[in-house]
């Protein structure tokens, strides 16, 4: 009987060790470091949808799928030569009114000579100036339309708004563009930033302008440094994307940690885990590996 208590007593502590073992397993979110503070959560992936101003066929697109790009870089064009005829015509339109303007202004000149020396009515005078200003009104609306079809000539191509990475090309050359019809979408690279949550118990631990450190699995061992600069106000249920079994149900908050020197290692929708140190605050690189200066944090 004795040693029916003592497998019983074995089998007791054997399993409330494995029980213990699991619930760390299963609940990595649960600090217990007093020092430090670790959340979960992946690189931010923001998305800007790019197209036309016009409506014509696409001529070029001169990005793939994957390719960096930079704000104002020339993305794609389309064929200009509608646009171009209507700014050849513009032009056209405008050198006459100049000449037209260049007569008015001549006649009005003779006309005023003679109205003074009394050979001409003053009605004939007035019909002049009119015939002048007439002349001058139709060159400002011939300048217009050729400021506004010259305008139609430089949307014919597209630049990029912002640096990013081209994530999808949705149309092809000769397909035909239209306004409401994206070209390409663009995955924001800068600034970059790490999307985790915490929990509401542990709100009252961080604030903005706090360093931290950032590690992913894909580059173990790795750290890369950054700042708190954004706290949700208000709470959401944890994103499926980084919850356990137990978090289902837990109430987090938004966070941003903006990274010191933004790098192509860490891609968007990464996976990473942001590690916020509570009793003495790390200090940031001196500077990034490619010899620029860390961004700098709007908190101090």
């Amino acid at each position: 009987m004795p040693n029916k208590r003592r497998i019983v007593l074995a089998i007791l502590i054997l399993a409330a060790i494995i029980a213990t073992v699991f619930h760390k397993k299963i609940f990595p979110s649960r600090n217990t470091q007093k020092n430090s503070l670790t959340l979960y959560g992946n690189i931010d992936l923001r998305e800007v949808q790019i197209a036309f101003h016009d409506t014509g066929r696409i001529q070029k697109l001169l990005y793939l799928e994957g390719s960096p790009v930079k704000k104002g870089a020339l993305m794609a064009t389309m064929d200009p030569i509608r646009y171009q005829d209507m700014v050849d015509m513009d032009q056209a339109a405008l050198e006459r009114e100049k000449i037209q303007m260049i007569n008015a202004q001549r006649t009005y000149l003779r006309v005023q000579k003679l109205a003074h020396a009394k050979f001409n009515s003053e009605q004939k005078l007035d019909d002049a100036i009119e015939a002048l200003n007439a002349a001058k009104a139709s060159i400002r609306q011939a300048e217009a339309q050729l400021a506004l079809d010259r305008r139609q000539l430089v949307d014919t191509k597209v630049y990029a708004p912002v640096d990013g990475i081209v994530q999808n090309r949705i149309l092809e050359p000769g397909d035909m563009a239209f306004p409401s019809s994206p070209v390409y979408t663009i995955a924001r690279s800068r600034p970059l930033w790490a999307r985790v949550y915490v929990e509401e118990t542990e709100l009252g631990k961080v604030h903005e302008g706090m360093t931290a450190t950032i590690t992913s699995d894909s580059y173990p061992g790795k750290t890369y440094y950054g700042y708190i600069g954004y706290i949700s106000p208000t709470s959401e249920f944890t994103p499926k994307e980084v919850q356990t079994l137990h978090q289902r149900t837990i109430l987090v908050y938004r966070l941003r940690i903006y990274l010191d020197c933004p790098t192509k290692e860490l891609r968007l929708g990464m996976p990473v885990t942001a590690t916020i140190p509570l009793v003495s605050q790390g200090s940031p690189p001196a500077a990034c590996q490619d010899g620029t200066h860390p961004e700098i944090s709007p908190h101090g």
